[in-house]
């Protein structure tokens, strides 16, 4: 049945006789499972309850009294709806129908299934061969208004991921006012699979008063004023949106149930305030300068920061300022941002928003931070107007820090200072763990004096126990960066253990076909020399480790592979 994005609605009344002629496609349901789909609860004159019981066993003949074997039991349809739901979940929703066949009790299990998924390729035929397309429109639409029309109960988790969003904007509007206002929907996810647009949330979603996760990528918000719902949302996720400062304010603001939230490159702004009474998870990740502030958030406990600067610059097409219309610039605003990149990092103070959001971490008195700077990241460090202090202010310290997390090139000097900064503002850390990803060889790695003079030794003495490096596999190609180890040991008296961890050398053979011989024993040879090098290596580190002074006496270094 064809649809213009401007129909709207959805015909429930004209889609059910269709299913029951030879007009509507089948490929998606055959005529069977399809038939018994439109049985409703109504039609079927036994109960729930006795629909759910095993039918009971007949008494045994004469034949199984002889001594014949019994029939099978039907175990599966003596699980409860619960059981038989949680299966059904695990598959796709076009197997799911198909369970629909299997008895009079299987349509009412359909029809009540808790959550409901739907991807592009649902509903294409099984010989399409490809999940990622949807085959047909008319066909992906028809077959979810026929799923939602045979509901016997409100969905409770709907999970959508099609680019038919942005080419049927009236049908979607409908579904979700239909689905949000059912007053049983607890779980929802957005996802947008356009290239080009952004998909604008509808008003419904913000109203929804039943919701607890929600989950938006690659979608645009405007976040009404009126705002009436979301106060019961404890999981928030966004995921490539664009939105104003305002809009991402007022949504934060009214998920007052929120304890975990999720910010994965938000597009357009800014300046980024974060009040939210019941957070206790905060993952953050950045794309683009921009000024993340916690300034209410007493319940914090687990935070993650990622900053990946330098990605967009793979874009070499030009973006525009203002607040443009979606059909127009919706898609750059996603994809296409290096110009915009470029001109927010000479307008902002990269140092500046870097302590702003530390200082709010630390008045939340989180006990766990965790911290991944790609490697584009140390060049803007590098090229900041400001210098990293050797400290946050006072009442910003992270008194209540026990654990810190470092994903970074922590050699390169300008990152280093940050390391120092962390640490000196750290006086109850307990755990730290360092973790160098990248494939860096520094001739003059930075010295212990240098660590000697950037970190006060008094912050790191009583209390830090454990530290683990986990090291690239630059650990072989110069000479090791091992000088923030050595200090750390020299320095913390409650130190128990030290794990210093690298990547082991692995053996990599190639074919080489014809000449396979000829390569053998040369091979051989050069993998044997490798793999010497490599152990009077980690002999040598292993020697300079057990040679540091200790300030604890009792406390274990360890070198070992990962």
């Amino acid at each position: 049945m064809a649809r213009s994005p401007q129909s709207g609605g959805k015909q429930h009344l004209q889609l059910l006789p269709a299913i029951n002629s030879k007009t509507f496609p089948l490929s998606l349901i055959d005529s069977q499972i399809a038939q018994a789909s439109l049985n409703s609860p109504m039609e079927q004159p036994q109960s729930e309850a006795k629909r759910a019981r095993p039918s009971p066993s007949p008494p045994p003949s004469q034949s199984q009294a002889a001594g014949a074997e019994p029939e099978e039991e039907d175990r599966l349809s003596a699980l409860d709806n619960a059981s038989l739901h949680a299966i059904l979940a695990r598959l796709p929703l076009r197997d799911a129908a198909a369970t629909t066949i299997l008895s009079r009790r299987w349509p009412l299990v359909f029809a009540t299934l808790p959550r409901l998924r739907v991807k592009c390729g649902t509903f294409n035929r099984r010989d399409y061969g490809d999940d990622d397309h949807c085959e047909d429109n008319d066909r992906w639409l028809d077959a979810l208004d026929c799923v939602l029309a045979g509901r016997a109960a409100p969905v409770s988790a709907f999970d959508v991921q099609t680019k038919l969003m942005c080419e049927e904007e009236c049908w979607f509007v409908d579904l979700f006012s239909e689905i949000c206002g059912s007053g049983g929907l607890r779980e929802l996810c957005i996802t947008n699979n356009s290239l080009i647009d952004c998909y604008q949330v509808p008003f419904p979603v913000y109203n929804c008063q039943t919701l607890t996760s929600l989950e938006l990528y690659c979608c645009r918000l405007r976040v009404p004023g009126n705002l009436t719902g979301l106060r019961a949302v404890r999981s928030l996720h966004l995921g490539v949106v664009v939105a104003t400062d305002a809009d991402i304010r007022r949504m934060i603001s009214q998920c007052q149930a929120m304890d975990r939230l999720v910010l994965d490159d938000i597009r357009k702004a800014r300046n980024i305030v974060i009040r939210a009474p019941s957070l206790e998870k905060l993952e953050i990740n950045l794309f683009r300068p921009q000024c993340i502030s916690v300034k209410k958030a007493p319940r914090l406990d687990s935070v993650k920061l990622g900053l990946f600067y330098g990605s967009a610059h793979d874009s070499d097409t030009e973006d525009t300022e203002g607040d443009l219309s979606m059909s127009e610039s919706e898609g750059d605003d996603i994809f296409n941002f290096g110009e915009m990149e470029e001109r927010e990092h000479q307008q902002m103070d990269e140092i500046g928003n870097l302590l702003a959001f530390l200082g709010g971490v630390g008045r939340s008195k989180s006990k766990t931070l965790s911290l991944k700077l790609e490697r584009p990241y140390s060049k803007v460090l590098g090229k900041a107007k400001n210098s990293v202090p050797m400290a946050l202010p006072k009442k910003c310290y992270l008194l209540g820090l026990q654990k810190l997390t470092l994903t970074m090139d922590h050699s390169h000097e300008a990152v280093a200072m940050l390391v120092s900064c962390l640490l000196n503002s750290s006086p109850n850390l307990k755990d730290l763990e360092i973790t160098d990803p990248y494939d860096m060889k520094y001739p003059q790695p930075l010295v212990a004096e240098f660590w000697e003079k950037q970190i006060d030794a008094e912050c790191i003495q009583n209390h830090l126990s454990t530290v683990t490096f986990d090291m690239s596999s630059s650990f072989f190609k110069g000479p090791p960066c091992l000088s923030l180890a050595r200090f750390l040991v020299m320095n913390a008296r409650v130190l128990d253990r030290m794990s210093l961890k690298y990547r082991r050398w692995v053996d990599v053979r190639h074919d080489q076909s014809d000449d396979k011989a000829m390569y053998d024993e040369f091979e051989h040879k050069v993998m044997l020399e490798r793999h010497e090098l490599h152990e009077a290596m980690v002999e040598t580190v292993r020697s300079e480790l057990y040679s540091w002074p200790k300030a604890s006496l009792g406390a274990r270094l360890e070198l070992c592979p990962c």
